[in-house]
């Protein structure tokens, strides 16, 4: 089935011709690349879901390398900014730590088809983890300054917390974890940074309300296969 709309090409809705076919082709990539992965995608399958011609594509973008960046830059920076926006008044890092954590599993796995992008992007488009880490550097780094982590940060640390995370999106997507996923990495992370036991689990498991962070629309949900 063709995909008529997105939340790029809703988001070009009143652009000009050009800018709305852009779009549909950024739509499409991220249809073709959370269903097939990266390199397994093709610019005639892209091509084909945006309906246009092969040589429209090439117009836009100058192969599929372009677009994958183009669309994993736009679908890191729009969860990071706006869960950045949402703890504007959290000083505490690791409640930011775990807010952010559970804000970002909660909403990836509501978009599936941009859950897989971002589960998928790891070895073929790093500079999407890229966003995730540095965001996540500062506050690992807020929690050293306010005395609550005694571990010392450097990129491998924040490297194999970015894993886990990820690992735990792709379960919720899956099915293998429930909405309990961003809590129990949460702790586990917490535990493995030397917090408190009690204090890890307080901060993880307690009652807060995650935004509703927005799309312009949002996409349509698919069923991913089990992956093995």
């Amino acid at each position: 089935m063709m995909m008529s709309s997105g939340p790029f090409a809703a988001e070009a809705r009143q652009q000009n011709k050009s800018a709305r076919t852009r779009a549909r082709l950024m739509d499409a990539a991220v249809e073709v690349f959370a269903r097939d992965g990266f390199e397994a995608a093709s610019v005639n399958e892209i091509a084909r879901i945006a309906e246009v011609a092969n040589g429209t594509f090439y117009v836009h973008f100058k192969d599929k390398d372009a677009i994958a960046v183009e669309v994993a830059a736009r679908i890191g920076a729009d969860i990071t900014d706006q869960i950045d926006r949402a703890m504007a008044d959290m000083d505490d890092a690791l409640e930011r730590f775990g807010f952010a954590t559970r804000q970002f599993i909660a909403f990836a796995s509501s978009q599936p088809q941009w859950g897989w992008v971002i589960i998928r992007a790891g070895s073929f488009l790093p500079q999407m983890h890229r966003q995730m880490e540095t965001h996540m550097c500062a506050d690992l780094k807020r929690g050293r300054a306010q005395g609550q982590i005694t571990t010392e940060i450097d990129a491998f640390l924040v490297d194999t917390i970015v894993a886990m995370v990820i690992a735990a999106l792709a379960a919720r997507l899956r099915g293998d974890a429930g909405p309990e996923a961003g809590s129990r990495v949460t702790e586990l992370v917490l535990n493995m940074l030397d917090v408190p036991p009690q204090r890890a689990h307080a901060v993880a498991w307690q009652d807060i309300t995650l935004k509703d962070l927005q799309l312009p629309v949002r996409p349509k949900t698919i069923r991913m296969p089990r992956q093995t």
